[in-house]
């Protein structure tokens, strides 16, 4: 019975998926080629996340902000975390001179402890790199007890 409930479904999958797709492509392919070529200037806020002391374990959700301050459209062709702790959402769309978009991101704490500072790169078409690097800053605090090492009772 699963299996012919998945076997209906697929079609629905697989036109939404093709439909998200080719509305992405759709707006790559409202700007002009030579603009998609262009360099711009772009100025983020933050770019590092502080986000203080937290358990091992925690899940922090926080978001960059960038705004396009050059005279071509910012175009983000793919973004990469240093680790796989972090996850992040980022607009598909060409962000035009003047306006502001948000990266969300995500970052798992498990397994992590101590300071720690991954980064997320963000390859662009910005000045003077054709890259942006975030960075998210805390201190990881470990749920494990110390060992006791004075020896005594």
């Amino acid at each position: 019975m699963k299996s012919i409930a998945r076997l209906l479904c697929l079609p629905f999958v697989l036109f939404f998926g093709t439909h998200l797709s080719a509305q992405v492509e759709e707006s790559l392919q409202r700007v002009p080629e030579s603009a998609a070529q262009e360099r711009t200037t772009v100025d983020w806020t933050p770019d590092t996340l502080f986000f203080g002391d937290v358990y091992a374990g925690a899940i922090l959700l926080d978001s960059f902000s960038v705004t396009n301050t050059g005279e071509h459209p910012y175009i983000i062709r793919d973004v990469k975390g240093s680790c796989d702790c972090t996850a992040y959402k980022y607009p598909k769309e060409p962000v035009m001179p003047g306006e502001t978009a948000i990266i969300r991101v995500e970052f798992d704490s498990a397994g992590k402890a101590g300071i720690t500072r991954p980064g997320i790169v963000i390859y662009d078409n910005s000045i003077p790199n054709s890259r942006s690097i975030l960075y998210m800053e805390g201190f990881i605090i470990s749920k494990k007890k110390p060992q006791n090492t004075s020896g005594g009772n």
